[in-house]
């Protein structure tokens, strides 16, 4: 199954998940995704707009790698 590529939040999210967890050790990973939420609100202009970048040519690899990728969500039943 191909997978989606990863929008700008994902990559944040993904560059800050070790850090979160450092400063909070007992988090799981819907609060870590809170706490990165809401790092990403507050964000500098500028930081969400390297990680914009980051995607679209995370995007364009994509586009290359997968020309006749469509995103097709599943049905709810489908997805278990």
């Amino acid at each position: 199954r191909i997978t989606r590529p990863q929008n700008a939040f994902i990559l944040y999210r993904k560059d800050l998940q070790d850090k979160i967890k450092d400063e909070n050790p007992d988090a799981d990973f819907k609060e870590i995704s809170r706490i990165a939420g809401n790092r990403w609100k507050h964000e500098a202009d500028q930081v969400k707009n390297n990680y914009t970048l980051l995607a679209t040519l995370g995007g364009l690899v994509h586009q290359d790698l997968f020309p006749n990728y469509k995103y097709q969500p599943r049905q709810r039943d489908e997805r278990k």
